[in-house]
């Protein structure tokens, strides 16, 4: 269920990448009359996506709140929308509109079907398979480059192509995945709930729910209403939000989503000697490995290592292109025949996966307080979308103004700084519970901490039993 739930992601994270594939093709001079793009356009085409995105990421928020099911299913629609109003377009505001609505469902994408998998994984795997949705967007991207590759003069095809994947999304929330058992437990469908649990865990209708599966569904206690604003407001919230801003801010000025949104037009005027379509298809192998490998390296050695390490590759070889770029304005006759351009944008995307891209959307579903972590983790996605926004508008004029070799420096050294402030306020939550981590940021971590000893203890002495459970449900 939780591969089922992740192919919704892979219509939405096509988006990133269609931008890089389509734009030479839409700028092309046509024989037929087809649409065609000046580069002005063709910024605003990526632009307008991204855009979008925020708006997703705040509108998802709202749609998990009918159901997760249901927000799969409506981030499949719009998706698949978007797709098709691309393919039919014949203005330039079309393409605008459907590049918009894939934005929308690309900011939408990611949340629900995160949310979804950690509510019906078990414990020994929820670490694992909700790293699954970063693996899955950089599926998405990889596919919509090799599209790119084997239809290089077919945006209209390619974007079809696309609207095939939620099209399957669709058919399998529909028909196949089954609704969230922690969601129909807080909408007091308890019934519904065990019945879909048992299965999840294996146990054949007809046996009665071990004590590990109720308490699993043991519902929660109900608070009463209290006021956000006085929760917002507090160093617990307030802090860990601005540094989650700023790891935010460095990930998307040092370039990656810039790298991501043009990578054939970057890679065409990098020196690279390779077809640039196929180029674009090495950043995506490199991003797709590198996102299988960021879970056993956060899992191992927790968030500041790989993202200190992410923050030097990415200084290194955005530098050493920029240097290399620079001797050939100068005049430099390289025998590489290429190659140490492929590498650098290779190993800058590599990585830039394994912290910097990564972590960040990892850490705004444990780093804030549970009262307002609904509101702080999607605002912060949602700036960290706007913040990409601003640098793939900025791109084109940057390189008129700075030269390539220009552009990549800027991203070298915002990566640099951005390893100084990793150092300096990016706390480390490995071995943490959500607890520890929210009295790292907090005034009172003493009391709090003899607090945590407490529940500890009688967490270890008291063990409800199955009669105990029903009889609280």
């Amino acid at each position: 269920m939780a591969l089922c739930a992740n192919v919704v992601v892979l219509g939405p994270a096509m988006g990133f990448g269609y931008s890089a594939v389509a734009e030479r093709a839409m700028r092309a001079e046509k024989a037929d009359g087809d649409l065609q793009l000046d580069a002005y356009q063709a910024n605003w085409m990526a632009t307008v996506s991204a855009l979008g995105t925020p708006i997703g990421c705040l509108l998802s928020s709202v749609v998990m709140g009918r159901g997760r099911k249901i927000s799969m299913y409506v981030t499949s629609l719009i998706s698949m929308a978007g797709w098709v109003t691309i393919y039919m377009s014949n203005s330039y505001v079309q393409i605008l509109v459907g590049r918009s609505v894939s934005g929308i469902a690309t900011g939408m994408a990611s949340v629900p079907t995160t949310v979804y998998v950690g509510e019906i994984a078990g414990p020994k795997w929820r670490g694992t398979m909700v790293t699954w949705t970063s693996i899955s967007i950089a599926l998405g991207v990889l596919i919509v480059y090799i599209f790119g590759y084997i239809f290089q003069d077919n945006w209209r095809l390619v974007a079809l192509i696309c609207a095939l994947f939620p099209l399957c999304a669709i058919a399998l929330a529909l028909l196949v995945v089954p609704e969230s058992p922690l969601w129909l437990r807080d909408r007091n469908r308890p019934d519904e709930a065990l019945e879909i649990m048992k299965k999840f865990r294996g146990i054949p209708k007809d046996q009665p729910a071990p004590a590990e599966v109720l308490f699993e569904l043991k519902p929660r206690q109900q608070k009463k209403n209290q006021n956000v604003l006085k929760y917002l407001t507090k160093r617990s919230s307030l802090v860990p939000f601005g540094i989650m801003v700023g790891f935010f801010f460095f990930q998307q000025f040092a370039g990656i989503f810039v790298v991501i949104y043009n990578a054939v037009i970057i890679m065409d005027k990098s020196g690279v000697q390779v077809d640039p379509f196929f180029g674009a298809i090495l950043i995506g192998i490199a991003r797709f490995i590198a996102s299988l490998l960021t879970a056993g390296v956060s899992r191992k050695f927790g968030r500041r290592i790989p993202s200190v390490i992410s923050g030097i590759g990415m200084t290194i070889f955005m530098g050493g292109l920029s240097l290399y770029l620079f001797l050939i304005e100068k005049g430099t006759v390289m025998a590489d025949n290429g190659v140490v351009p492929v590498i650098c944008m290779v190993m800058y995307i590599f990585t830039s996966t394994l912290g910097f891209l990564a972590i960040p959307f990892a850490m705004v579903g444990e780093i804030f307080p549970s009262k307002v972590k609904d509101i702080l983790s999607g605002m912060t996605v949602a700036l960290g979308y706007v913040f990409s926004a601003i640098t793939i508008k900025m791109y084109p004029n940057m390189e008129k103004l700075m030269n390539m070799y220009g552009v990549f420096l800027f991203f070298a050294t915002i990566s640099l700084i951005g390893v100084i402030f990793i150092l300096l306020f990016l706390p480390e939550t490995k071995g943490k519970t959500l607890r520890e981590i929210e009295d790292m940021f907090s005034t009172k971590k003493k009391v709090f901490e003899l607090q945590s000893v407490a529940e500890r203890v009688v967490e270890e002495v008291i063990v409800p039993t199955p009669v105990d459970l029903l009889q609280r449900n």
